[in-house]
């Protein structure tokens, strides 16, 4: 069956996934994080190997969790340049910035880069970040 979904209702959507993930960033919350993947997210890292499936990345997020905890997030934004949707899929590119403090004490720490995402429409018509590539500033 086709896809009727007007475009705007889809980058609406797109967006309301962007601002759940940027406020679980927020909030340091790695299960709301992962809840944006879908089953097959992969990550593509400026360094190492690709990451495939969500259950192996779910398994990095747990086995580094306390070390993500150790640091408060004080901002953190992403800025898409372009959104393109193309049926089931959709393409994002653009920056992210954030800074962060050792829950210990000192300096804030400042980080930023590009993002490239391809998102996937699930069955049940959400949105769902399904392959994402950052390359760090």
């Amino acid at each position: 069956m086709p896809d009727t979904t007007p475009p705007e209702n889809d980058l609406r959507a797109i967006e309301a996934l962007n601002q759940r993930h940027i406020a679980a960033v927020l909030a340091n919350d790695m299960e709301a994080v992962m809840a944006g993947w879908s089953d097959d997210f992969t990550i593509l890292p400026p360094v190492g190997p690709i990451v495939r499936g969500r259950r192996t990345n779910e398994a990095i997020v747990r086995n580094g969790i306390e070390q993500l905890r150790a640091f408060e997030p004080v901002e953190y934004g992403e800025h898409f340049e372009e959104i393109e949707v193309a049926g089931n899929y959709a393409f994002e590119w653009g920056t992210y910035r954030g800074t962060s403090r050792s829950r210990a004490g000192g300096d804030l720490l400042s980080y930023g880069g590009k993002i490239l995402r391809i998102l996937r429409r699930d069955p049940d018509g959400s949105w769902k970040m399904y392959r994402t590539m950052t390359s760090p500033d």
